[in-house]
């Protein structure tokens, strides 16, 4: 099968959780015997092989590059930016001469932010079958988190309809739809997205060799954050409620990337030396050091790839009951909490007060298995097979 994958980004360039698993995919289809091409974004045209798996990174087509931190635009550039990805038909060449060139039986979109929806009706026009993956809330959202002043948007905002008109028209157009959980699947439906279209969940896959689950070696409870340090992400819930936790032995690591005038505002939140910032730390590395992660996300989390992760390495979670990060946690609702400071200290407390608890946590093999790469591969390479022997 010619599978022909579009993501917004592609390694070697930012690697969030939506790219590490569209590479995982990516790479897996192809030892399998499949012809795999990724379509992306990039400051320039280039092509490139990556684990056997080709390249084409397109020039974007818009007013500037934005997936970089230190990109600083005003909000008069950023609405121009974002009208015209709205509907941007400007990639109608590439795409038809790549299709043209590559012949896929597969158009495999996933974000696509950059790109915008036009790409589906190129595809379409050639008679190409598409499958979309829901990773984000990017044809609701232009800023693709449907997040504001640290609050989640229950609807849509003017400007968001506005915005996000055509891609609604456009959703009905693709063949086969995948949400990488209920969660943001029922919230695309609810909205009017993609009727009629059939669709299931799909969740994002690892590889599923379990660590050794070991306490670390003091008998002091080590808790842990790591990922983007940001308020969306719950890293000034987390410190604001361990500041009021003074009649108990704990640590607090922090891994992620900040910048230092954000950091000296952590640090006024709450200015413990039971808090330690790592820095950028490999996952693996990490998980060593902690006896429980914390995930306290604020926004609703299409999926939560953390809190994998942790299970992976046999870390106890503890997770705010937003997004996807239920469905995560549905073996473990005990160990959820609401997005507030109440909740969560109270959590917290409980374990500090009686550490034992963690040993409660279940790290069910069963259940483990629907997050299977192998699993999910399985489950996207069935999807691929019935949409092209639809007649």
């Amino acid at each position: 099968m010619k599978i022909l994958i579009v993501n917004t980004l592609y390694a070697p360039s930012q690697i969030g959780g939506a790219e590490k698993s569209v590479q995982t995919l990516a790479e897996n289809f192809t030892l399998l015997g499949h012809t795999v091409k990724i379509i992306c974004l990039g400051n320039e045209n280039s092509n490139y092989e990556i684990a056997n798996v080709s390249v084409s990174a397109i020039k974007i087509k818009n007013n500037y590059w934005p997936f970089e931190k230190k990109v600083k635009s005003s909000t008069y550039q950023k609405f121009l930016w974002h009208l015209k990805d709205s509907q941007n038909t400007g990639y109608k060449h590439d795409f038809e001469e790549i299709i043209d060139e590559f012949k896929p039986d597969i158009l495999f979109t996933n974000n696509l932010s950059g790109f915008s929806t036009n790409i589906w009706a190129v595809a379409k026009s050639l008679d190409v079958k598409i499958v979309h993956t829901l990773r984000d809330y990017y044809l609701q959202c232009p800023k693709s988190t449907k997040f504001k002043n640290n609050l989640n948007c229950d609807e849509i905002c003017l400007n968001c309809k506005i915005l996000s008109n055509s891609k609604k028209q456009n959703s009905h157009q693709i063949d086969y739809l995948v949400g990488i959980s209920e969660y943001i699947l029922d919230d695309h439906i609810k909205n009017g997205y993609f009727n009629s279209v059939p669709k299931e969940v799909v969740y994002n896959g690892f590889n599923l060799k379990l660590s050794e689950n070991k306490k670390t070696k003091n008998n002091v409870v080590v808790f842990g954050f790591i990922g983007q340090i940001k308020e969306s992400k719950g890293i000034e819930l987390i410190l604001k409620c361990f500041s009021k936790i003074t009649n108990c032995d704990w640590k607090l690591l922090i891994a992620g990337e900040s910048d230092a005038t954000y950091l000296s505002h952590l640090d006024s939140l709450n200015s413990s030396s039971k808090v330690n910032y790592l820095g950028y730390v490999e996952s693996n590395v990490f998980f060593k050091k902690i006896d429980i992660l914390v995930v306290p996300s604020l926004w609703n989390e299409p999926f939560g790839r953390v809190v994998l992760e942790s299970l992976i390495n046999k870390k106890p979670v503890l997770a705010s009951n937003v997004g996807g990060i239920s469905e995560l946690m549905s073996i473990n609702k005990n160990f959820l909490f609401e997005t507030n400071q109440e909740s969560l200290t109270r959590q917290i407390e409980r374990i500090l007060t009686n550490p034992e608890v963690l040993s409660d946590f279940n790290f069910d093999q069963d259940f483990m298995t629907k997050f299977s790469i192998n699993e999910t591969v399985r489950k996207y390479l069935n999807i691929f097979d019935r949409i092209l022997n639809i007649k």
